[in-house]
């Protein structure tokens, strides 16, 4: 398993933290690819490169008013934004971009359900796949929480939507903290064989007041070896925390240690 930590691509000096602790890459969201200015993205390229170290992986594909179901999802604002993340990217080592967007892919209340889903299929099979196969990149579909996404909820749901997408650039994401919200089991997870590309890691029940999810520390917090160890089983090997961090360099630290002895 290669192990990876995400943060926000401002915070260039946490790329040798992570380096130092002893994670395999970083992961940024994608949409800073596009938003950040020039200084911010150069920064954060020096970092990588000073530290012997790549983004591999990007969260947060779609900013949450660049609406798929309902609009024209060709349309060329929306593969112009694609199309420069992705460029910008690939020059820093990206080669997953995780589709969770919870926002732009909403349902609206007047569409029913199978013509958002054909829909959003559509968007990733026309659109996003053409793109992505210029970049030699995969696109991770991202089932959430109900709390916080009214479409796609269970890695059964995302495995159907990238079947039916039918692209090989087009895959699917296992997380724990959304999995948990979902009631979903390692075994749920086992059933998913040759169908999760890539995944995400954190402590999902932290119990602190207004924070979701936490950087793994200790092993009695969650069964992190079960994750592990059943995404191994099913042909996965890259994993990274996405989680609030208090304190990066102390949590990195202890996060990489935990996850090495898994």
């Amino acid at each position: 398993m290669r192990y990876g930590v995400g943060f926000n691509m401002k915070l260039a000096e946490q790329v040798a933290l992570s380096k130092n602790a002893g994670f395999d890459f970083v992961e940024c969201g994608f949409q800073s690819f596009v938003f950040e200015p020039q200084d911010v993205r150069d920064a954060y390229r020096n970092a990588l490169k000073e530290n012997e170290i790549l983004c591999e992986s990007a969260n947060c594909f779609l900013p949450g008013d660049m609406k798929i179901i309902g609009t024209d999802y060709a349309r060329g604002e929306m593969r112009e934004f694609i199309e420069t993340g992705m460029a910008r990217g690939k020059e820093m080592g990206l080669e997953i971009v995780v589709f969770g967007s919870s926002g732009a892919r909403k349902l609206p209340d007047d569409v029913p359900f199978p013509e958002g889903i054909r829909q959003i299929a559509a968007f990733l099979r026309e659109v996003v796949s053409p793109i992505a196969a210029k970049h030699d990149m995969i696109v991770a579909i991202e089932p959430l929480r109900k709390e916080e996404s009214n479409i796609i909820h269970t890695l059964e749901t995302g495995v159907l939507l990238s079947s039916l997408v039918d692209r090989k650039n087009i895959s699917v994401l296992a997380d724990n903290y959304h999995m948990v919200g979902s009631l979903e089991t390692m075994e749920s997870l086992r059933q998913m064989k040759g169908q999760i590309v890539h995944s995400h890691i954190s402590n999902p029940t932290p119990g602190i007041p207004n924070i979701r999810r936490t950087f793994p520390m200790d092993e009695s917090e969650w069964d992190y070896k079960g994750f592990v160890d059943a995404l191994e089983e099913i042909g996965c090997k890259r994993c990274c925390i996405e989680a609030h961090s208090i304190d990066f360099a102390s949590e990195v630290e202890k996060s990489a240690a935990l996850l090495k002895r898994l």
